[in-house]
């Protein structure tokens, strides 16, 4: 990627594309003209799991919104991970709680139990339910399919965590993720649907102790074919997506996935699992930025379980990008698109 220089001096590395400039949200065009054009590509440069903690020579304002009171929050040790646990204020009702289980993006290398506080403060108490972020462990120090082992086990984990999460209602249980951590949650979804089905890679530590299905899977802008490429899935979004780029996914899919062979794997890409396992998914709200590099294959997803029988309900945020949820504090869509999840669970669990 070549960068280009400002009358100011400053190098431009990433230039939105003229084609969808001005289809783009207003809000985040600002937001990319004043500071994410600046940034040099992570894919630029050698993996140092220092970037996680240090700043960048460009400096962001925030782009969340500030967490909202909750009951209480705590967090507990899960087969070598931690997750986080988010309580509502006040009491459940006769049935006990809801339990949303949240798994954060981050290209699987990036993220921790600190990312979406601010959401999952939002969907805690918007839908009255109990929340609990996996802290699952990173790539490429813990590479595929440690992410996922990490998901089924904290699935697992709340079906049994009466004495840590209280009382909970094993009926109105859901997953979810946003990104990569989508793509971690659907297989999630499919084994917890499925629980005798024999996984391709991962050997997840936990029992698998399902008293009930699912009642929902709730995905945000997910990665979902980790085969996709700018020459055929991506190919519609590939030449113009600002920010997630396909060398970036690339690059973060290398990391995570170090053999190529295993992207072909339903556990790393969950549209290619059984249509007997992906069949039996529970309820399907699956959000998508417009002009996300990965909005085709997440597109096609829905249809793909729709034809197979599953209801699944699809929202386009129109001008979105695959920031909308990072920068919902930035731009109105994102907010919206956050409250529209909301909407969705309180559905599913009648709260």
């Amino acid at each position: 990627m070549a960068a280009s220089t400002t009358n100011h001096g400053r190098k431009i590395w990433q230039p939105l594309h003229p084609a969808i400039r001005d289809k783009l949200d207003p809000q985040y065009v600002e937001h990319h003209d004043n500071y994410l054009q600046y940034m040099v590509p992570n894919e630029l440069t050698p993996w140092n799991a220092s970037s996680r903690t240090a700043k960048g020579a460009v400096s962001l304002p925030p782009g969340g919104t500030k967490p909202i009171p909750v009951g209480s929050i705590e967090d507990y040790d899960v087969s070598g991970f931690k997750v986080r646990v988010y309580t509502p204020t006040g009491e459940c009702d006769d049935r006990g709680w809801p339990v949303l289980v949240w798994c954060h993006g981050g290209g699987w290398v990036n993220g921790n139990l600190n990312s979406g506080t601010d959401y999952c403060t939002q969907f805690c108490e918007g839908t009255r339910s109990i929340i609990v972020s996996v802290g699952y462990r990173l790539a490429p120090e813990n590479p595929y399919p440690i992410a996922v082992e990490d998901a089924i086990d904290a699935v697992r984990w709340v079906y049994s965590a009466l004495s840590e999460l209280g009382k909970i209602d094993t009926r109105r249980i859901s997953i979810g993720g946003t990104s990569s951590g989508g793509n971690i949650a659907i297989v999630a979804a499919i084994i917890a649907s499925n629980p005798e089905a024999i996984l391709p890679s991962a050997k997840p530590s936990r029992s698998a102790i399902i008293s009930h299905p699912l009642i929902s899977l709730f995905l945000f802008i997910p990665v979902i074919d980790n085969t996709a490429t700018a020459d055929d899935v991506w190919r519609t979004s590939a030449e113009t997506a600002p920010w997630l780029t396909a060398d970036r996914l690339t690059y973060y899919r290398r990391l995570y996935l170090p053999r190529e062979e295993d992207c072909h794997k339903w556990d790393a890409s969950p549209n290619l699992a059984p249509e007997s396992l992906l069949s039996k998914l529970p309820k399907t709200w699956i959000a998508v930025a417009e002009f996300d590099l990965l909005a085709p294959e997440a597109l096609a997803f829905g249809e793909q379980l729709r034809g197979l029988g599953v209801d699944v309900e699809t929202v386009v945020v129109k001008g979105g990008t695959h920031s909308i949820m990072s920068l919902h504090g930035l731009i109105d869509r994102g907010r919206d698109m956050i409250e529209d999840g909301i909407k969705h669970l309180q559905g599913v669990f009648g709260t």
